[in-house]
């Protein structure tokens, strides 16, 4: 192989490793499903994607009572 050809490999690994993480990071949270408060609401959807202790010890309550009532009808 020449050393344009490795060069091209090179590049060609490189983004390939640089993207490979987004990826798989953007793909793993599209399978994720916020809880229904989080949902309807982008501050409370921010801090669920930030720090989900966070969001369910001040609204882990709510969104289990929501639940609740979004099942009986």
């Amino acid at each position: 192989m020449s050393m344009i050809e490795w060069k091209y490999l090179a590049v060609g690994a490189f983004v390939l490793l640089a993207f490979l993480p987004v990826t798989y990071q953007a793909i793993r949270q599209r399978k994720q499903r916020p809880p229904l408060l989080a949902q309807q609401d982008r501050k409370l959807y921010r801090l669920w994607k930030s720090d989900p202790d966070a969001y369910e010890r001040q609204y882990g309550a709510l969104d289990r009572a929501s639940d609740k009532r979004a099942q009986r009808g």
